[in-house]
């Protein structure tokens, strides 16, 4: 907003310093312009350091000054002054203010999250199983066949008498 007042200003100073100079009387005299030109000049220094009040004084003065100017004076260019004075004073309190500075629009922080150092997890040791160790099953014994004694051939009780 401070740019509009100081392009302004320079549209002013250069009204005012084409219109001085000369020995029209229609214009405004140098003394009086340079004085002018100081007021404004005012206006934007106060106006930019933030001081609303001072810049309002100031312009209080240039109105007072372009009040003052000598009859002579075309009353268009007292008119396009006065103008111009009532746009200034309409942005002092705009531009007077801090500029806003762009608020840092929060982010959503990654929380850091806390890895565990490693802990000793003691390896299990697998517990022995006691494995069946085969056992020899006895075999069944040979129980010895007893045979008769030899009875040559004859079966015991068929022995003939004779």
């Amino acid at each position: 907003m401070f740019r509009s007042l100081a392009s302004g200003l320079v549209l002013v100073a250069a009204l005012l310093l084409t219109a001085c100079g000369s020995s029209d009387p229609k214009l405004i005299p140098q003394d009086r312009a340079d004085a002018l030109i100081q007021r404004v000049d005012d206006v934007a220094s106060r106006t930019s350091d933030e001081d609303c009040d001072g810049a309002k004084e100031a312009l209080r003065d240039a109105r007072n000054q372009v009040a003052e100017l000598p009859r002579e004076v075309d009353r268009k260019l007292k008119r396009n002054l006065n103008q111009w004075l009532d746009q200034i004073g309409s942005k002092i309190d705009d531009d007077c203010k801090p500029e806003a500075t762009p608020t840092a629009t929060p982010s959503e922080t990654p929380t850091a999250t806390e890895t565990p150092s490693p802990t000793e997890t003691p390896t299990e040791t697998a517990t022995p199983t006691e494995t069946a160790t085969p056992t020899e099953t006895p075999s069944a014994t040979e129980t010895p066949t007893v045979e008769p004694p030899d009875t040559g051939g004859v079966n015991p009780g068929d022995e003939d008498d004779g």
